[in-house]
C-alpha cells in the first residue's frame, strides 16, 4: 500500500509540473541519454576497429584505453581547478564530441586512433561533469530527484545503446565503421539538445555567493567529502567484478561465458531498477543512512564471491552488488547539491569524476598483482580493505573540516 502511494504521488508530481518545465527535463534527460549511449558505442567498437581493421595489437590497444582514461581525469582536473567553469567549455567540448565519433571512423592509422581518443576524451571529461551539475536545475524538480534522474538515463543508455548497436551491424552487414557511424547523429542531437539546456543557465545567478569556489574549499564541507569517499568505497570492487568475476566464475564453477554475461546483466538490473527506486522514493535527510547500508551490500557481496562454493551464491552475490552500484552514484550527486553551491557544482563533479577516474586507472593494474600473486578468490576477498578505508568516515562522522 506505501509502494503505491508512493508511486501515485510521484506521478501527481510530475503532472504539477508546467509544460516547459517537463521539456526541460525531457531535453535534458534524452541528451543525457544520447551523449551516454554514444560514448559507450565508441569505447567499445574503437578497441575492435583498430584490432579487426587496423591490425593493432593488443598491447597498443591497451595503451589506448589507459590515454583515454588518463586524458579524461586530467580534463577532469583541470575543470575542477579553474575558478569559474564557463558555460562555453561545456558547450565546446558538447559540439567536439561527434567528430569525435567520426574522427574513430575515418581512422586509418594508429595515431589518427590516439588523436581521436585524444578528443573523445577531453570533450567526455568536460561534458559528463556538466551535465552531472545540471542535475540540479531542472525547474521545480528537487536536486535529489534530479539527481537520481540524471543516474537513471545513464543506466538505460547503457541498456539500449548496445541494442542500436546491434542493429545497426545487422543492417551494415557487420561493419564496424558503419555501425558507430550509425552514432554520430544520436550524438550531434544529444550535443544540440545538451547546449539547449546549459544555454538556459543564467551566469549572473551563479556569481553571487559568499563562499569560495577551489577545491580546497568544497573539501572542507562534509557533504562533500562523504560524496567522494562514498564513490570510492565502491569502485575497487567494481573494477574487480568487471575485470575478474566471470574468469572466477568460469575457473571455480566451470561457468559458460553465456552464464558470466547473464549474471552481470542481473548485475546492471538490479543496479538500475535501485535508481529507478530512488526516483520514486527521495531519500529526504537519509543519503549517509544508505550509504552506509550501500558499504554494508559491497562487503557482503565480496565476501561471497570470494568465498562462493556453487554458481547460485555467485548470482546472490551479483545481485547484492547491484544494488550499491546503483545507489552510490546518485546518492553521491545528492550529497554534492546539497553541499555545494550552483557555481561550484561543475568543479565539484569533475572531482567526483576525477575520483572515479583514478581508481578505474590504477585498479586494474593493482588488483591484477593481487590476483596474480594471491589468487582470483583472495583478492576479491581484499576488496574488502578499500571498502572499509572508504565507509570508515560514513560511520565514524567526525567534523574535520578545521583540520583540513
Amino acid at each position: 500500500m506505501n509502494e503505491t502511494r508512493g508511486i501515485a504521488a510521484s506521478v501527481r508530481r510530475l503532472l504539477e509540473l508546467s509544460g516547459q518545465e517537463l521539456a526541460v527535463i525531457s531535453i535534458y534527460l534524452i541528451a543525457t541519454g544520447l551523449f551516454r549511449a554514444s560514448q559507450n558505442a565508441a569505447q567499445t567498437t574503437m578497441p575492435l576497429i583498430g584490432h579487426d581493421l587496423l591490425g593493432i595489437g593488443v598491447t597498443k590497444i591497451g595503451l589506448l584505453a589507459t590515454i583515454w582514461g588518463g586524458a579524461s581525469v586530467v580534463t577532469n582536473l583541470t575543470i575542477a581547478s579553474l575558478k569559474r567553469a564557463h558555460r562555453s567549455i561545456f558547450i565546446v567540448g558538447l559540439g567536439a564530441f561527434p567528430f569525435g565519433i567520426l574522427a574513430v571512423v575515418l581512422s586509418r592509422t594508429y595515431f589518427e586512433v590516439i588523436a581521436a581518443v585524444l578528443l573523445l576524451a577531453i570533450s567526455g571529461g568536460i561534458v559528463m561533469p556538466a551535465l552531472a551539475s545540471s542535475s540540479a536545475s531542472l525547474g521545480t524538480v528537487s536536486s535529489k530527484r534530479g539527481a537520481v534522474a540524471f543516474t537513471v538515463a545513464l543506466s538505460l543508455s547503457l541498456a539500449i545503446g548496445p541494442l542500436i548497436e546491434a542493429g545497426a551491424l545487422h543492417l551494415s552487414h557487420d561493419s564496424l565503421r558503419m555501425a558507430l557511424a550509425a552514432f554520430i547523429p544520436l550524438a550531434a542531437i544529444g550535443s544540440v539538445l545538451g547546449i539547449s539546456k546549459l544555454g538556459r543557465v543564467d551566469p549572473q545567478s551563479v556569481e553571487k555567493s559568499s563562499k569560495g569556489t577551489t577545491a580546497y574549499v568544497l573539501f572542507r564541507e562534509r557533504g562533500f567529502r562523504d560524496a567522494v569517499f562514498s564513490l570510492a568505497l565502491y569502485q575497487f570492487p567494481f573494477v574487480a567484478i568487471i575485470s575478474f568475476a566471470a574468469i572466477l566464475a568460469r575457473s571455480r564453477f566451470g561457468s559458460s561465458a553465456a552464464f558470466s554475461q547473464e549474471a552481470l546483466t542481473l548485475f546492471f538490473l538490479v543496479s538500475f531498477l535501485s535508481r529507478a527506486f530512488l526516483l520514486l522514493h527521495p531519500t529526504k535527510d537519509k543519503d549517509i543512512e544508505w550509504l552506509r547500508a550501500s558499504a554494508i551490500f559491497t562487503i557482503v557481496g565480496i565476501v561471497i564471491i570470494g568465498i562462493a562454493s556453487s554458481s547460485i551464491w555467485y548470482v546472490v552475490a551479483m545481485i547484492l552488488l547491484g544494488v550499491p552500484h546503483g545507489l552510490t552514484y546518485p546518492l553521491a550527486l545528492n550529497l554534492l547539491n546539497e553541499t555545494a553551491e550552483p557555481q561550484q557544482l561543475a568543479k565539484g563533479n569533475s572531482i567526483l569524476s576525477a575520483t572515479t577516474g583514478m581508481i578505474s586507472l590504477a585498479g586494474p593494474f593493482v588488483i591484477g598483482l593481487l590476483s596474480a600473486r594471491f589468487g582470483i578468490s583472495t583478492m576479491f576477498l581484499l576488496m574488502v580493505v578499500p571498502t572499509l578505508l572508504f565507509s570508515a568516515p560514513l560511520f565514524v562522522r567526525r567534523n574535520i573540516g578545521s583540520l583540513l
